[in-house]
């Protein structure tokens, strides 16, 4: 079975290689504002990137909520100043759906939640020196813990602790606004877990789940879950062209 309704408590990500799809079926589903954003990318692996998280997004969506991908209402316009820049949100009457994408090299993910705001991120492991990253986006006792592993692990230690920062900030909305270094998680050898972060949010209602993006990667999912448990699986999208939707070839307006 290609795809389910997600069930109450459900948390389900789906993973697609941006190389893989054809344009024309990137392309096909997305409206007038993606396909503006998309054309001021100058570099096409970062052009194909946006493209396919989009083409995820609207595809998997469109599947739980019973329409086309073109009739999906995206929303995300940045509290902020406006722009569609800000975190995915679908509005809908009917369906309670939470959302969130990212992607990092050659891996797009999409999360979607009904258990509550969901974020989901995917990084690829830093090759160089990551010492001047960890002191500005490490909290005291992570630089610890970074510091107290072997110097060859330094580099996946600190894409676990970052996607797991970058994962509940992205569930919130608030993304990088909060200084990442007041937001503490779990050590890298330790389960992902949020212990603390300057909002008026108990850490104990956020549910974190290692993800399994491929070799060379790290990723993590985040739901603001009010402490109740949630059922989180891992899909790859090779097969979401196949899916019979209504009125599959119209445009989102």
């Amino acid at each position: 079975m290609i795809t389910h309704t997600l069930q109450a408590g459900e948390c389900r990500v789906w993973w697609a290689d941006p190389r893989h799809q054809p344009i024309d079926t990137l392309t096909g589903a997305l409206n007038a504002t993606e396909l503006e954003r998309a054309s001021g990318f100058h570099r096409e692996p970062d052009r194909r990137r946006f493209l396919t998280a989009c083409w995820l997004l609207r595809t998997t969506a469109a599947a739980q909520l019973d329409v086309s991908p073109a009739d999906v209402p995206i929303d995300r316009r940045c509290s902020g100043c406006g722009k569609p820049h800000g975190k995915t949100h679908i509005r809908t009457a009917t369906a309670q759906l939470h959302a969130s994408v990212s992607h990092s090299a050659n891996r797009v993910a999409v999360a979607l939640s009904t258990a509550g705001p969901v974020g989901v991120d995917v990084e690829e492991v830093p090759s160089g020196p990551v010492g001047e990253l960890a002191q500005c986006a490490l909290s005291p006792a992570e630089q610890v813990a970074l510091r107290e592993l072997p110097e060859r692990d330094h580099n996946i230690a600190f894409a676990k602790m970052w996607v797991r920062k970058e994962a509940v900030l992205k569930a919130t909305g608030h993304g990088l606004r909060i200084p990442p270094e007041q937001v503490e998680v779990s050590g890298p050898q330790e389960k992902p877990a949020l212990l603390s972060w300057p909002l008026d949010i108990s850490p104990d209602t956020v549910r974190m789940r290692t993800l399994d993006p491929g070799d060379g990667y790290v990723g993590v999912v985040a739901v603001l879950a009010d402490g109740l448990p949630i059922t989180v699986s891992e899909v790859d999208a090779t097969d979401l062209r196949r899916i019979p939707f209504p009125f599959a070839g119209r445009r989102a307006a």
